[in-house]
């Protein structure tokens, strides 16, 4: 864990007789604000120094204690929203740093859960689709689900977000939704690739691009990308993986995939749009761990001079 340590530097420069020299006078601006020299609620040391015309000057008090609040440095700029032109010039490397986060230890066990659900439902897939064929279920949702399914209604979704974000000055929304056209792009190309590799006939016999879902694997990247940007709070992730649901089982109703089809495509989509999201997450976290230095004039009474706030 990166420890961020706060060392403030204040120097006020009091034109008085004589010349001034340094001093540390951490203990009598804690008294003369009265507040102990303790941590504050960031974890961070701070610490006050200013230049005053001597200890005596100051121990009677010819120069007034100051009193300006220090403003936060840049780090407090964290949360302003990038433009739509910095997202587009960090989609590539974004690209190939979500790819590599899929291939990280903490994935195991989604992919180990995901083999094991996809191999038992190909021992039900036949029952699953005589129930389906029998009973119709879904006979009337079908088709909404199709058109849900669809790529391009992810993509509306990720603008959107990317949209609000920018109008509302929101960067985890505009993060979001950056995060989701991302996740969906190496999703559609991993699921297009298995479907050559896996040749697997749709059970209507239309073409042999059954295994895993795109629909599935789409709408669960959208899911999962929005999820755990948001810290899988379950008033989002609940529903996006009700409508995910609903859209595996109008695939499976409309006899285009098999149950393990949705399953695979489902943990497929989970596992890219999870792995994006974390990604960037981890990244505004570097970034919120690096130096910064400002620099802030303050003009008291008569006390003037600077405020050095570092970061380190």
């Amino acid at each position: 864990m990166i420890r961020t340590w706060t060392a403030q530097l204040t120097i006020a420069a009091c034109l008085l007789s004589g010349t001034a020299f340094g001093s540390p006078a951490y203990e009598e601006i804690n008294a003369s604000l009265n507040r102990p020299a303790l941590l504050d609620q960031a974890g961070r040391l701070t610490g006050t120094y200013r230049i005053v015309p001597g200890r005596l000057d100051l121990a009677i008090d010819t120069a007034e204690p100051l009193q300006q609040e220090i403003p936060d440095g840049p780090s407090s700029n964290r949360t302003t929203v990038p433009s739509v032109g910095y997202y587009v010039k960090e989609f590539i490397p974004d690209l190939w740093g979500g790819t590599k986060r899929i291939f990280s230890r903490d994935n195991a066990p989604l992919v180990l859960i995901g083999i094991g659900l996809t191999g038992l439902a190909f021992t039900v897939d036949h029952q699953v689709q005589e129930y389906f064929l029998e009973k119709k279920p879904m006979e009337h949702p079908a088709n909404i689900g199709d058109k849900v399914g669809r790529g391009y209604f992810p993509v509306v979704v990720g603008m959107a977000l990317l949209g609000a974000g920018e109008w509302s000055d929101d960067k985890k929304m505009a993060d979001t939704g950056v995060v989701t056209l991302e996740a969906l792009l190496v999703t559609v190309i991993a699921t297009e690739s298995l479907k050559y590799v896996t040749d697997r006939n749709r059970p209507n016999g239309h073409d042999n691009m059954s295994f895993p879902s795109g629909h599935a694997s789409s709408t669960a990247s959208l899911a999962a990308s929005v999820s755990e940007m948001y810290d899988w709070d379950l008033r989002i992730a609940v529903p996006l993986y009700m409508v995910t649901a609903f859209v595996g089982a109008s695939r499976i109703q409309s006899n285009d995939h098999h149950l393990s089809d949705v399953i695979a495509g489902i943990t497929l989509g989970t596992l890219v749009g999870s792995s994006f999201a974390k990604y960037q997450k981890e990244k505004d976290h570097e970034k919120g761990s690096a130096t910064n230095i400002s620099i802030v004039p303050v003009l008291d009474g008569s006390c003037k001079g600077i405020v050095l706030n570092w970061k380190f």
